[in-house]
């Protein structure tokens, strides 16, 4: 093995001005590998190395999966916090819990009764985060490996934009440093919404009661998701669509379009189906 330098760990999708290490433990994902220039170095298996970019260092070991976690982990451990920044204009419930370290709140915050606002959380000027809901826990990442099990710790941010709301009861989960959790200004969540790791939403979306969002779906701006609504991870959600009541949505959703159904699909296309089979009752 080569010698090597990287400043960040990453996904084999991460876009870094930095280099990255990662790793690549099925081949399905070698090409998206190779086509990532910012990848300089992977936890490979001897199998898999051979079909690597030549410019990229195989670092060969037997899991590549669980010794790109277990790093993870351990310089998540190492990263150092600094005092909680809340701005004297906030309003914070005595009975919220506000971690004392990590924690950024900029003016006129308002913090709810029993809210809990944990480190890596940055809740930017006008927003509110009603009774009960929770910012910046770890995700649902635990990784199987041939060692066990990996529960991996979280070592990103949330990040709320400036007049956002958190419903009462929801959970917006902390990212990792190489994709941060965010909700873009003006943003609204009803309660009992959850929003994964690593979720990334633009301006002006409004998420009805009990939404459910994986972990790395892209959100452009202005978007509806009604009550009930999951969405499966890693999609790309674009302008001004819109995801009616109850909707299981597995494919990405073009700007401006509205997807309704169990999979979801084009409303206007749902509608016409939905006719077809009463007709045939």
């Amino acid at each position: 093995m080569t010698d090597f330098a990287c400043k960040t760990l990453g996904l084999v999708n991460s876009q870094s001005s930095d280099a990255v290490l990662t790793f690549v433990d099925q081949a399905k994902f070698i090409n998206q590998l190779n086509a990532n220039t910012c990848i300089k170095a992977v936890f490979v298996t001897a199998a898999l190395a051979q079909q690597l970019r030549a410019d990229i260092c195989s670092i060969i070991v037997d899991d590549p999966r669980w010794y790109f976690f277990t790093l993870q982990n351990v310089l998540t451990s190492l990263t150092p916090v600094i005092k909680s920044d809340i701005a004297a204009s906030s309003v914070i419930s005595p009975h919220a819990v506000v971690d004392d370290y990590g924690v950024v709140i900029e003016d006129d915050v308002i913090i709810e009764p029993l809210a809990v606002v944990r480190s890596g959380s940055h809740i930017q000027s006008g927003s509110v985060i009603r009774s009960g809901a929770i910012i910046g826990v770890d995700g649902f990442e635990h990784k199987r490996t041939t060692k066990g099990i990996v529960s991996v710790k979280h070592d990103g941010q949330v990040i709320i934009g400036k007049n956002c709301e958190v419903g009462a009861n929801s959970n917006v989960a902390r990212g990792f440093a190489y994709r941060h959790t965010i909700l873009g200004e003006n943003t609204k969540l009803d309660g009992l919404v959850h929003i994964a790791h690593g979720v990334q939403c633009g301006k002006g979306c409004l998420f009805a009661a009990n939404a459910m969002i994986a972990g790395s779906v892209t959100l452009g701006n202005d978007i509806w998701i009604g009550p009930s609504v999951s969405v499966s991870n890693g999609l790309t959600i674009g302008d001004n669509a819109a995801l009616t009541i109850g909707s299981v949505v597995t494919r990405d959703v073009e700007p401006g379009k509205t997807v309704t159904g169990n999979f979801a699909i084009e409303h206007q296309q749902f509608l016409k189906n939905l006719k077809r089979q009463m007709k045939d009752q």
